[in-house]
């Protein structure tokens, strides 16, 4: 009998005990599904962190006083000091700069504000931003980002033309501004921008200001990501000392919140403990340093852990499962006996009997396992909204494999025993059953 005959054969017994066979399967279904989810999730890890390091957002470290860095749940923290103090922290330019003179040519210190002002370069109509449905925005409203120079070498930041503000346009609190591309061509068209005046009028305020064109960006593939990104391409770049607050402020202004980014290829680990060290040595012990990796990895830590225990009880409960069908096969084996003895009177040898019930336990087990793989797509989804976690799909190839490879050895361990038991059968005494 060949191996296609052994294969109908098989098929065609499964038929005649449907809700068994069914069963099986769906039995077998579920245990493959859950464990190629859980184990689809473990393999991509790895791949997927190599990945998020290079993600700009996961190479910032976050400089906040440590009574706010206590008030956020759920994150690890990287605190310089004893656990109980609980005084505010903030931090001068001045301190900035010394911090960022003590930090590798690989880490960048910088502090962000933003804000938005109109001018009379553009006309008075309101616009709906495209990439914020339901915000509204005046035709000739800007978007500032006051910054310091750092923020350009961690962005990689490419001039088309001109300068971008230096760290004395800063500390003389030069009113210089720095535009993308699009946004020169829209408020002076075909002219050089580098040189021309803004006039700016804050929300709140009733006289203008005038910022100098000093640098034109030029386009990039992929525009970063930036919080208050209202108007898209409206968004422009200032020294952070020539922001209304800046002036407003009596002494100068301090920040409660700074950034270090950390150029690509960067050891976060090794820069963690760099800015945490010299952090230490300018700010004291009232200051926390935080990592969005780290962070992260501990989200996903607690996510493999939930992950791991479903894929434990999910082992145990296909071991069980497979129990309970090694009995149903054990049982089917015996209904067939007087089958098995007619068969091997007619010629079949015992290893040909042994193979057609393996090749029937392999049938169903391989169903199972083509349920299961598919049923594993709409587990991940199930998990990732219980668990509020990221969970990858996976390579549709490994799941196949994966899940093969575990129908398998399910099939030989429910499918091996009865097997051997029907090849053992005595034709003689298995005609003379009822």
């Amino acid at each position: 009998m060949s191996l296609w005959e052994q294969f109908k054969w098989s098929f065609r017994h499964s038929k005649r005990q449907p809700l068994e066979s069914l069963l099986v399967v769906l039995t077998i279904a579920l245990g493959v599904g859950v464990i190629i989810a859980v184990l689809g999730l473990f393999l991509s890890v790895g791949s997927q962190y190599r990945d998020i390091e290079q993600a700009q957002h996961f190479r910032m470290l976050e400089l906040l006083s440590k009574s706010e860095s206590a008030r956020r749940d759920g994150a690890p923290l990287t605190l310089i000091g004893s656990q109980d103090e609980s005084g505010e922290w903030s931090a001068t330019l001045e301190e900035l700069a010394e911090f960022q003179r003590n930090l590798p040519s690989t880490m960048h210190a910088y502090v962000e504000t933003h804000w938005s002002a109109r001018t009379p370069l553009l006309p008075e109509n309101e616009e709906s931003d495209e990439e914020f449905p339901g915000w509204y925005f005046d035709a000739n409203q800007l978007f500032i980002m006051g910054t310091t120079p750092e923020y350009f070498a961690f962005n990689e930041s490419v001039l088309q033309s001109g300068n971008f503000f230096l760290p004395d346009d800063v500390m003389n609190r030069s009113n210089v501004i720095v535009l993308p591309v699009h946004l020169a061509t829209e408020l002076f068209g075909d002219s050089d921008p580098l040189g021309q005046v803004i006039p700016l009028l804050p929300f709140g305020d009733e006289e203008s200001v005038d910022y100098t064109v000093i640098g034109v960006l030029a386009p990039s593939e992929a525009e970063e990501d930036l919080p208050f990104r209202l108007g898209g391409s409206r968004m422009c770049y200032a020294p952070v000392t020539a922001t209304p607050f800046y002036r407003e402020a009596r002494g100068g202004m301090s920040f409660q919140n700074i950034t270090v980014g950390l150029d690509k290829g960067t050891d976060i680990a090794t820069a963690l403990e760099r800015a945490t060290s010299e952090a230490r040595l300018v700010w004291g012990d009232l200051v926390a340093v935080r990592s969005s990796l780290a962070e992260f990895r501990e989200s996903q830590k607690q996510m493999q852990r939930y992950a791991l225990l479903i894929g434990v009880l999910a082992s145990v409960g296909l071991v069980i499962a497979v129990i309970n069908i090694l009995n149903l096969m054990l049982a089917r084996v015996l209904k067939r006996t007087k089958s098995i003895g007619l068969s091997m009177a007619l010629g079949s040898s015992r290893p040909m009997v042994f193979r057609q019930f393996i090749m029937e336990a392999l049938t169903l087990g391989m169903a199972g396992s083509i349920f299961g793989v598919a049923l594993s797509f709409a587990l991940v989804e199930v998990l990732r909204k219980a668990l509020g976690a990221f969970f990858s799909t996976g390579v549709l190839g490994t799941r196949v494999l994966m899940g093969v490879a575990i129908g398998f050895v399910a099939s030989l361990v429910f499918g091996v025993y009865p097997a051997y038991l029907g090849s053992k059968t005595d034709p003689v005494d298995a005609l003379r059953t009822d």
